[in-house]
């Protein structure tokens, strides 16, 4: 298993496609709003993704062998919140909607890209603030309406390194961008949002003790995606993002495959 993890990761690795799939694939006739360019904002999902501070890693546990049954399947534990994720009101909103209530059309829109790189580079708890809105739409436009904001902070490049990617102090304290709690006020009161998303392991900026952001923005109803990937890929105006979340019964938070059409 570890060794099909390290291919997954492995830029040149092409997986086993059948014939027939390939034919289905290729006989299918493909919406209009999907011949663009696809790119998939997911990190690979494995033992050795990066949590949260006190988090359990993910861990496969063999269920059935092909020695023994015939064929081969996994035991899969994890937090919900682990890997390239969605958080749900209920994360944080005890009366807030779970997973499996957020209706799929709120599951894709526009997606806007914030890119703050610049001011990461001379601080690591830089957070997405409302100039850096502003300074979108002076150059774009006004956000769109059912927008799905991601910022990039240039994050993901530590991904593969847990160290770098938590960057926890000698006190304990993890420093990483996020989102400030006026910036989604603002979005709140002048935009409309489907969700907001970042590309580190945390709406709120690592060294955050109280989450603001998680408990104003979840806190009406909105979700949040959370260790986004492969944003140097994806252009700051013109994509559409596809959120795959599990409808998991109850759920705070689910691992998700993002898909953003170009």
């Amino acid at each position: 298993m570890k060794d099909l993890y390290q291919r997954s990761l492995d830029n040149n690795y092409t997986p086993v496609v059948s014939d027939k799939y390939m034919a289905a694939y290729n006989n299918y006739i493909k919406p209009p709003k999907l011949r663009g360019h696809i790119v998939d904002l997911t990190h690979t999902l494995g033992p050795q993704t990066p949590v949260f501070p006190g988090d359990k890693p993910m861990r496969l546990e063999i269920a059935s062998t092909y020695s023994e049954n015939g064929y081969q399947d996994y035991e899969l534990h994890l937090n919900e919140h682990t890997g390239t994720h969605l958080d749900a009101p209920i994360h944080f909103i005890k009366d807030g909607i779970a997973v499996h209530e957020i209706p799929v059309h709120c599951l894709c829109g526009p997606l806007v890209v914030l890119d703050i790189r610049d001011r990461v580079l001379h601080n690591h708890d830089a957070t997405v603030i409302p100039d850096d809105i502003l300074r979108w739409e002076k150059k774009y436009g006004k956000i769109p309406s059912n927008a799905i904001i991601i910022m990039n902070s240039g994050w993901g490049k530590y991904f593969g390194d847990n160290n770098a990617f938590v960057n926890m102090d000698k006190q304990g304290i993890p420093h990483f961008p996020g989102w400030s709690k006026t910036a989604v006020e603002f979005l709140l009161e002048a935009r409309s949002v489907l969700g907001i998303g970042v590309d580190t392991l945390s709406l709120d900026q690592g060294a955050s003790e109280d989450f603001p952001v998680h408990n104003t923005w979840l806190s009406n109803g909105l979700w949040g995606l959370e260790n986004v990937a492969n944003l140097d890929n994806i252009p700051p105006s013109g994509a559409f993002l596809f959120v795959g979340a599990s409808k998991v019964y109850g759920g705070t938070g689910s691992p998700v495959r993002l898909i953003a059409v170009i």
